[in-house]
């Protein structure tokens, strides 16, 4: 089935123009490394010989989804109270609905995002299964989870609790790098003490680096092969107007151009798609009848078959 996609047009005003696309974030993963020194010497207590925080229970999937409040601040996966490793700890995306048992609120992912500006489009946020219990310097445990991961326009990318403490950042990140092409989402970059748990919990500790994490996304095939307009995107330079994008691998690209958006005409031969950058430019002769800057409103489109 063929499919297709209107890139951009050119004009004598040397105007580019690139096409805003949505993907939404329904599926995938976080893997976050917890580094458990980093965690032992948060500021929590006052016995230096017992660690500040100490993962002892982490409920993933359906370990999580199947047990109401209750269970999670008492159920034992690991016997008794004892540390467990803090890496490779993965918290699932959720889907747009969820369902809850008693005391629990986990949240329904709403986010989507344009690969092209991912930090300046992204709305909403992830809802991720999967919870965390410490024990340590303190009386009882304490449990992080229910987290929704969204981006603050200015604190950056975040964790935030809803298990009993609701809508509370637990968790900062720094570092960070963000990758989205072809329908996939990588997000990396550092955990860190969020400013209020820095304030309610674990003072001096803003900003300490616990962690590391990975966000990844399935490769979504229904996204459209343009997400992924060449960085530079849609271009004028001189007489030639060159269009960037990023093929699927199992796909056939036609490149036509039209004056009037009614009749098209192909501009050179057909491309394989094989998930990495394809480029077409525009000079005019022999591709097209003349140099595109020199030939009023010039319109492209990409066909996908």
């Amino acid at each position: 089935m063929k499919t297709i996609y209107l890139l951009a047009l050119a004009s004598l005003m040397a105007v580019s123009s690139t096409l805003a696309v949505t993907i939404p974030v329904t599926s995938g993963s976080i893997v976050v490394d917890f580094d458990a020194a980093a965690l032992a010497s948060v500021n929590i207590g006052s016995d230096p010989n017992i660690g500040g925080l100490i993962l002892e229970e982490f409920f993933r999937g359906d370990e999580d989804r199947n047990r109401t409040r209750t269970q999670i601040m008492t159920d034992h996966l690991v016997p008794n109270y004892t540390a467990i490793p803090g890496n490779s700890r993965k918290y699932e995306i959720n889907g747009t609905t969820v369902t809850n048992l008693a005391g629990r609120t986990r949240k329904p992912s709403t986010f989507s995002y344009d690969p092209a500006n991912v930090a300046g489009t992204a709305t909403g946020e992830i809802g991720l299964t999967g919870v965390t219990r410490f024990i340590g310097d303190f009386t009882g445990v304490f449990v992080l989870g229910d987290f929704t991961f969204r981006r603050d326009p200015t604190r950056g990318w975040m964790f935030v609790n809803w298990f009993d403490f609701a809508d509370v950042p637990a968790f900062e990140t720094a570092n960070v790098t963000v990758t989205a092409t072809g329908g996939k989402l990588i997000i990396t970059g550092d955990v860190t003490i969020s400013q209020e748990f820095d304030l309610f919990f674990l003072p001096g500790d803003h900003g300490k680096d616990i962690g590391n994490f990975r966000l990844e996304t399935p490769l979504d095939t229904s996204a459209p092969a343009l997400p992924v307009i060449a960085p530079a995107g849609p271009s004028i330079a001189s007489s030639g107007f060159t269009i960037g994008v990023i093929g699927k691998g199992n796909a056939i690209y036609q490149l036509q151009w039209s004056s009037n958006l009614t009749d098209w005409f192909t501009v050179g031969p057909k491309v394989n798609g094989t998930g990495s950058l394809i480029q077409w430019t525009d000079n005019g002769p022999p591709l097209t009848p003349s140099p595109p800057a020199g030939s009023g409103l010039r319109f492209y489109r990409l066909i996908e078959d």
